[in-house]
């Protein structure tokens, strides 16, 4: 048995130009319901109806505040990643070894900026999970 399987679909209109061609079946993965396929058809039936229209392009709404401050500590942790390249290719740009000292620093900013990354991390799972839970508990 192959991962797809064929169901044999009735063909309409501008569907029949693929008969003639010999293709008399869709090819479908497995857990494909009749209901994905007549929305599927449905939403194609839309789009040629309304094929002599153009789409005009929207201009793109500044972010709310919201969505600045779930930005917020993603940027931090950009700007520290920024930070230690720019350390890095400084130490390294200047050719001489790193001395003990900085070998030190250079190490710690690293972990710091990992424990800020995992930190975003496991909130943002947190959030994630109690979102879920919140959405099972209304369901």
């Amino acid at each position: 048995m192959n991962a797809t399987t064929t169901m044999g679909l009735s063909l309409s209109g501008a569907d029949s130009v693929g008969v003639s061609a010999g293709q008399s079946s869709v090819q479908a993965g497995y857990g494909i319901s009749l209901t994905d396929m007549s929305g599927f058809h449905e939403a194609i039936a839309r789009a040629e109806a309304g094929a002599g229209s153009t789409l005009q392009a929207q201009p793109v709404q500044a972010m709310g505040e919201g969505m600045q401050a779930l930005f917020k500590p993603l940027e931090h942790i950009n700007a520290e990643a920024v930070s230690l390249e720019e350390h890095a290719q400084a130490a390294m740009a200047a050719g001489n070894d790193m001395t003990p000292g900085e070998m030190v620093m250079l190490t710690v900013r690293a972990h710091e900026f990992l424990f800020h990354s995992q930190l975003t991390a496991n909130i943002a799972n947190r959030t994630s999970d109690g979102l879920q839970q919140l959405f099972r508990q209304q369901a």
